[in-house]
């Protein structure tokens, strides 16, 4: 079978190297870099547990696979492409910045959380204010260094034989009696038995007769990173505030991140990067004494129900993937096993079966 991905992105990147591994022949269209739009912008966090209000959705029952399925999913990669992603257990604070956050975290926490007093807060991250009233502990969660996953991701479809087109965008379907045929794209037209969508924040883009795609908008997150002063160590866990998380990176921190209805505005605002300093400062008070490394924007897929979208279209041949806004990283492995699970045919369980792609149509 001859899969055509559009789109590039660690989503999309991961479901072709799972189908190449088990013989499909694959072929990715990417508008850009490959890896280098919102995979390039994210996070490096595989941390389920943030969303203490949303514990048992489905979306939360997701991510707890999906973060069980990553120890595998970046050991084989590393094996298959020679090259290190990073992968990094470690655990959780979700900080208190008033008596009221206190309480409020204490009531939320689940079973298997820790409550930090201030002094043992402090303890564990020194770096952080002596202001703070506490914090929930999580274990469990993880970290990875995105942009190194992208390129191991690439390595090892390389070595698998698949074919990787760079800066050509896909520009609409060809739909034949319900059936998606090919794409036509900046460099032709391309024929494949599957297509399959993964073109982020621009999957809404995609023109073709009868077409009726999720509705996938864009969001903007800016994130900003700093290098520490010689001889300052950078915290050992990833930090959650109300406002912002900051999130050790061998040697920077990054710190992030704005969520902006900006359409498809990537540029960066130095205004948004001085209040995330500002928010970040709170919580780790020498930060304006650190060097900025770098500022950068990226545009998350983001759907009505904040859902991500999998599985097949009402057009035969035609399948999507796509929405997953904050945890584009978080569910690449179980993304990429239920991918490849639906272009065989097979059912890929019963936690993809909130996410069906068209469940959007069928309520309009």
């Amino acid at each position: 079978m001859k899969v055509l991905v559009i789109g590039g992105g660690i989503a999309g990147l991961a479901i072709a190297w799972r189908l190449s591994r088990e013989g499909s022949t694959v072929e990715i269209v990417e508008r850009g870099m490959r890896g280098r739009s919102a995979s390039w912008a994210a996070a490096v966090l595989i941390a389920p547990a943030r969303e203490l209000d949303k514990e048992d959705s489905a979306v939360a029952s997701f991510a707890r696979e999906a973060r069980n399925l990553w120890p595998s999913f970046a050991a084989e990669l590393e094996q298959a492409s020679g090259m290190s992603v990073f992968f990094t257990e470690t655990d959780s604070v979700i900080l208190a910045e008033t008596e009221s956050d206190a309480a409020q975290l204490r009531r939320r926490a689940p079973v298997a959380a820790q409550w930090l007093s201030s002094e043992q807060l402090l303890s564990r991250e020194p770096l952080l204010s002596p202001r703070l009233k506490g914090a929930l502990s999580i274990s469990g969660d993880a970290q990875v260094d995105n942009r190194s996953l992208g390129d191991a991701l690439f390595a090892a479809l390389v070595a698998n034989g698949a074919l990787i087109h760079e800066n050509c965008e896909a520009l609409s379907l060809v739909i034949e009696r319900g059936s998606a045929r090919a794409v036509v794209t900046q460099r032709g037209t391309m024929q494949a038995d599957a297509i399959l969508l993964t073109s982020g924040a621009w999957m809404a883009l995609m023109s073709g007769t009868g077409l009726n795609l999720p509705p996938i908008k864009p969001v903007k997150g800016q994130m900003l990173a700093l290098s520490p002063p010689q001889g300052v160590g950078l915290p050992k866990s990833l930090i959650w505030s109300d406002h912002v998380y900051l999130v050790a990176q061998r040697d920077t921190l990054l710190i992030g991140a704005t969520v902006e209805d900006a359409g498809f505005d990537a540029s960066v605002d130095r205004h948004c990067a001085n209040m995330l300093l500002e928010s970040a400062s709170r919580l780790i008070p020498s930060l304006p004494y650190w060097r900025l490394a770098e500022i950068w924007a990226g545009l998350r897929p983001r759907t009505p129900d904040d859902a991500p979208v999998l599985g097949r279209t009402a057009i035969s041949n035609l399948f999507v993937a796509g929405g997953q806004f904050r945890n584009g990283i978080l569910f690449a492995p179980i993304i990429a096993d239920c991918m490849a699970k639906v272009l065989r045919g097979q059912d890929p369980g019963p936690l993809a079966a909130a996410f069906d792609a068209r469940r959007f149509s069928e309520t309009t």
